[in-house]
């Protein structure tokens, strides 16, 4: 049973990154952000808020989402073959040093 929860998270990990990395950018959040705020009054440095704003930062962070998704979908569909990998794992006794 803790093997079929322990997939299911792993699975659900890639769709909500996937999900959160391609929304956020196209969001008040991503230009409103306190810690990007403070880098470029620490640093001096308006680029920097001009880089992370841009639409090829923004393009660039949206296509690892979309990764993220495809390999969500891609894991799942491996669900079987992930959750005998686990329960193999768990009968095979460990391996010592001195068998060799």
């Amino acid at each position: 049973m803790s093997a079929k929860i322990t997939v299911i998270l792993y699975i659900l990990v890639y769709f909500e990154l996937g999900a959160i990395l391609i929304v956020a950018p196209w969001t008040s959040f991503w230009s409103d952000n306190v810690l990007l705020a403070y880098l470029v009054q620490r640093t001096g440095s308006a680029e920097l808020l001009l880089t992370f704003n841009s639409l090829a930062i923004k393009a660039s962070v949206t296509g690892l989402g979309v990764l993220n998704l495809i390999l969500g979908v891609w894991e799942a569909s491996r669900y079987r073959d992930l959750l005998r990998l686990i329960e193999e794992g768990k009968r095979r006794p460990p391996s010592s040093e001195n068998e060799r």
